[in-house]
């Protein structure tokens, strides 16, 4: 089962990159086959790398994101596509930002099928991404929605946009975790890394905001908001 971190800047201060590798290296449990990350730096340019591989192998390449602002990570484990073809690890793009998934998506193919998307991977969890690009909606409508279409197994997923800055977290039964500290907040699969932190309410999602070097924070209810988009 793979694993997925992020974080998210409070506009007081710069993320710890220290804590991100430890969390990074808990998270390699969940998947130790490929890793990647995606991150909106202090320029405002959203950026991305990943390969196959132990993230623990190359923790020194997390210093490309030592002036994020917004940040989420995920350690593969391969269940749909080699890893060796790096197109089949994560983060998958999604609507001009990039999205990383905990979880297996029973049934992916007929929901490919069924809204006319086109992977270009072997991998299920693309289809999450897809589906947040074919909805209508709002980014956090879309999110809610296709979390909810592709929960015919437990998932969690992280998504990272930068106009504006942006990430959104779901969870639909795997487990997803977050802690607030002075520079900002962190995200993880798992809570070993985050001493003191809560548990995302299953079925709900949160959506982070930066404006005017201002955080906004918001928790919806998945099913809710999915409803609503109707």
């Amino acid at each position: 089962m793979c694993g997925i971190f992020g974080y998210v800047s409070s506009g007081k201060g710069e993320c710890d990159l220290r804590f991100i590798e430890t969390i990074a290296r808990d998270t390699e449990k969940r998947g130790p086959h490929a890793f990647g990350f995606a991150w909106v730096d202090g320029r405002n340019r959203l950026r991305m790398f990943k390969q196959e591989g132990r993230i623990t192998s190359h923790l020194g390449l997390l210093k490309m994101a030592r002036d994020a602002r917004m940040l989420v990570g995920h350690c593969r484990f391969a269940t749909h596509g080699s890893p060796s073809n790096n197109l089949n690890n994560h983060p998958h793009p999604c609507d001009g930002g990039w999205m990383v998934h905990n979880g297996v998506i029973r049934g992916y193919e007929e929901i490919n099928e069924g809204h006319c998307l086109h992977p270009v991977t072997e991998c299920d969890s693309e289809t999450l991404a897809l589906l947040v690009e074919e909805l209508d909606g709002t980014l956090v409508e879309r999110c809610a929605a296709a979390a909810v279409e592709c929960a015919t197994s437990p998932l969690a997923m992280l998504g990272i946009w930068h106009g504006p800055q942006r990430v959104v977290a779901a969870r639909a039964g795997n487990p997803l975790h977050w802690a607030e500290y002075p520079e900002g907040w962190y995200m993880a699969s798992n809570r070993s890394a985050m001493p003191e932190c809560w548990s995302l309410e299953d079925r709900s999602a949160l959506s982070f905001t930066i404006r005017g070097g201002q955080t906004t924070v918001m928790q919806y209810d998945i099913d809710q908001v999915a409803d609503a988009r109707v």
